[in-house]
């Protein structure tokens, strides 16, 4: 060695070379939790032959916060402690210290560990950078080497990222860096091992104990006794709190796990790639983003997550999968001697041929897990709505009859198991959901019953015993159908009497009341369903109205503007076009209001001449129902208005009538429904 290398070595024992990109990419930008750092660091005590690795660190603490004046520093650390078997100054300098060399072709290095020979998880030797993600200063003490009469030889140095920055900003070309000597460094240790201390922190915060337990569990997918690691809280609160890290356990749906041992990845030629593992489906959706989706090791580490290895939209179940599904699949070929996995070591190269073979293989397991999980997911479904709506109790406080108390809750339970499991913590949704099961019950056992009595007449297998059995069974059904309709239509009518009375009822609200009630007008008209020929004719009115007129026009209140007052309502009733026009009550119907309805009678008029087939969906023509409670009308518009009474084109109505007339109606089925509930 000559002089001027001799003396350099005296003066920087360490040195890195480092390219200045290699330590932004993979400083700064790869690894920014700390969870991800301290798992590198794990990683390279792995394969340091460790069996107990510590990890001290402030839980749930910010190592340093942003300020006024700058980043502020909380005063932690954080330490990773293993008992490797550690490094030598000259092993520094060798391997550590050398970014970027793989480690599985280096000859004293190797695909497999020292002393265990364990599968390594390091190849292309840059974690020793991920710390520069979360501090800038890195302390290693290492002790080492062949054990002598003094202990084990020990390296100490620090790495400070910015001196670093610095050092590789003199020029384009690439520059060396010397690390800084530390006190124990040349010095002896009766053990060995290392210890990587991280200080100076960017503003970062530690996840607390539940957090960070499940990102180093979902971070190491090692199956070995030799290997523990330990976490241990150093704030000054906490000193003696610790826990082991464990496998990440996540609750499966029953019969949707799927064991990967027989199931290897087959590509196109013919060859098989072994894997273990499991996929299923979560009992709970994703609530944490450790157990999202699928991981996916090699050597024990993680490698890349999956939700859905990029299978298109479409398939069945898709929904549920995409928010249940889970796994851990273990493929050590991934990296192997072809190196399938990105520069970063955090995803899969998908697009080698071999990628694209383990993602097709993928999207058949989540078919078949989509297929496995569609029962059990309605079963889950149907218990937590049933235990909710409690709508056993409620079909027996509402029906006295068995047979129908059994009908609801058997749709109940079928229509459980499409519900939310989302909305179902919604209580309105559950109400809304249960009233829809508990009004249909009648209607379908009476369905039910007709089908059976139909079946078995056809078959010849029916007694009179048996038929009169069917037959009470749908008296009963059809007594509880009309009651329940009753029972509605009384709801409606209090709603419609408190909005005539009331001083703060607005016309809207009387519009919307007798579009969706018009049995309030004619008894004979039953609840208002969609009508698509209606639909049909008003969007066209409407069109033609506004460029015959220049002006827009609303004829229902079924439109998303709450707020906005129609000009009249179009109804359908016996194959009949209603205008409903009104005047709230207490307000008489004047000449202008009659100005602007006689507007609208001769438009509809008008239309119907030049779009004659229109009328093919209304055969009785047009009426218009005029519901107010008095006239202020002069002798002109009385006369006009006479006329269309007599030609039966006008119906006049007052508020008082329509609610005498509906209270008349309903009372008679309602005082029927009591006395069959007396017998």
């Amino acid at each position: 060695m000559n002089k001027e290398k001799s003396g350099e070595k005296a003066k920087h024992p360490y040195k890195m070379k480092i390219e200045r990109t290699i330590v932004d990419k993979l400083g700064l930008n790869m690894y920014d939790k700390v969870s991800a750092v301290v798992a590198e660091i794990i990683a390279n005590s792995y394969d340091a032959d460790a069996e107990t690795v510590t990890v001290k660190l402030p839980l749930g603490k910010a190592l340093a916060t942003h300020t006024s004046e700058g980043l502020e520093q909380k005063d932690y650390t954080i330490e990773v402690v293993d008992d490797g078997h550690g490094m030598t100054p000259t092993e520094a300098n060798e391997f550590y210290l050398r970014v970027g060399i793989d480690r599985r072709k280096t000859l004293k290095l190797g695909p497999k560990s020292r002393h265990k020979k364990r599968d390594v998880m390091g190849r292309k030797g840059i974690g020793k950078l991920a710390p520069f993600g979360i501090c800038r200063t890195i302390e290693v003490r290492s002790a080492g080497g062949e054990k002598t009469e003094k202990g084990y030889l020990v390296t100490h140095f620090e790495l400070d990222y910015d001196n670093i920055l610095k050092q590789t900003e003199k020029s384009e070309e690439d520059e060396d860096y010397f690390p800084t000597p530390l006190l124990d460094d040349n010095t002896w240790d009766e053990n060995h091992g290392t210890r990587i201390i991280l200080k100076n922190f960017n503003a970062k915060k530690v996840p607390n104990k539940e957090t960070f337990h499940r990102q180093l569990s979902a971070r190491f997918g090692l199956r070995t006794r030799d290997f523990r690691i330990i976490v241990q809280d150093n704030k000054e609160e906490d000193t003696e709190q610790e826990f082991e890290v464990g496998q990440l356990e996540i609750p499966l749906m029953i019969g949707t796990k799927i064991d990967l041992a027989d199931k290897p990845v087959k590509t196109p030629d013919g060859r098989e790639y072994p894997v273990t593992g499991w996929v299923g489906m979560a009992k709970q959706p994703y609530k944490t983003e450790e157990i999202v989706g699928i991981r996916i090791y090699s050597r024990g580490k993680i490698v890349s997550i999956t939700r859905d290895f990029g299978i298109p939209s479409g398939f069945q179940g898709e929904f549920v999968v995409r928010s249940y599904l889970v796994g851990e699949i273990h493929a050590d070929w991934l990296d192997g001697e072809e190196d399938l996995i990105q520069t970063h070591r955090q995803d899969i190269l998908w697009s080698s041929d071999l990628g694209q073979a383990f993602s097709e293989w993928g999207k058949e397991l989540v078919k078949e897990v989509a297929r496995r999980g569609r029962q059990p997911r309605r079963d889950k479904t149907r218990d937590i709505f049933m235990t909710i709506s409690k709508l056993e109790e409620r079909a027996k406080a509402r029906f006295e009859d068995k047979e129908i108390q059994d009908t609801a809750i058997s749709i109940g339970k079928k229509f459980g198991e499409f519900a939310s499991e989302e909305e179902l913590t919604d209580p309105e949704y559950v109400e809304g959901f249960t009233e829809l099961i508990l009004t249909t019950a009648p209607h379908k056992l009476l369905v039910d019953t007709f089908r059976k009595i139909n079946e078995l007449s056809e078959n010849g297998k029916i007694s009179i015993q048996v038929l009169l059995k069917l037959f009470k069974t749908t008296k009963i059904a059809q007594l509880a159908s009309y009651g329940q309709i009753v029972q509605e239509k009384i709801s409606a009518i209090t709603v419609f009497e408190n909005a005539i009375t009331s001083q703060e009822t607005i016309e809207r609200d009387l519009q919307e009341i007798l579009e969706t009630s018009p049995w309030l007008i004619n008894s004979r008209w039953e609840l208002s369903i969609a009508n698509r020929s209606l639909k049909t004719f008003q969007e066209s009115f409407i069109a033609w109205y506004k460029k015959n007129y220049n002006e827009d026009i609303t004829t229902t209140t079924q439109i998303t503007e709450s707020t906005k007052r129609p000009d009249f309502i179009f109804l359908h009733r016996n194959d009949m076009l209603i205008i409903l026009e009104i005047k709230p009550p207490n307000h008489p119907f004047d000449d202008v209001d009659w100005s602007r309805l006689e507007k609208y009678y001769d438009a509809i008029i008008k239309f119907f001449t030049e779009n004659p087939r229109f009328l093919e969906s209304f055969p009785n023509k047009l009426k218009v129902i005029l519901v107010r409670d008095s006239d202020n009308v002069n002798s002109t518009v009385k006369k006009a208005m006479d006329g269309l009474i007599a030609k039966k084109h006008l119906e006049l109505h007052t508020w008082n009538e329509l609610l005498k007339n509906a209270k008349q109606d309903h009372e008679r089925f309602l005082m029927v429904k009591d006395e069959f509930d007396k017998e």
